[in-house]
């Protein structure tokens, strides 16, 4: 092989353990979820030390978001 050659090799083979690091460096792609036995919090990042995320709830052993109903309901004594 030549000089040439080499060089090319030696820069495709930096280049791709590069991309190997970058790619371990990622977040982390579970998400994260802090559950009871069917209830739990899903975060899905952090404002400060502050966890964002949703509400899911457990359908037949899988995580799914909590969806509420919409509207106002009138509170009575009866």
């Amino acid at each position: 092989m030549t000089v040439r050659a080499w060089n090319v090799a030696l820069v495709a083979l930096g280049l791709a353990g590069l991309g190997v690091w970058a790619a371990a460096q990622s977040p982390q792609q579970t998400p994260v979820i802090i559950s009871g036995s069917d209830i739990g919090f899903q975060v899905e990042s952090q404002r400060g030390e502050i966890p964002v995320g949703r509400l899911v709830v457990r359908v037949d052993g899988r995580w799914v978001e909590a969806q509420f109903a919409a509207g106002v309901r009138r509170l009575s004594s009866n």
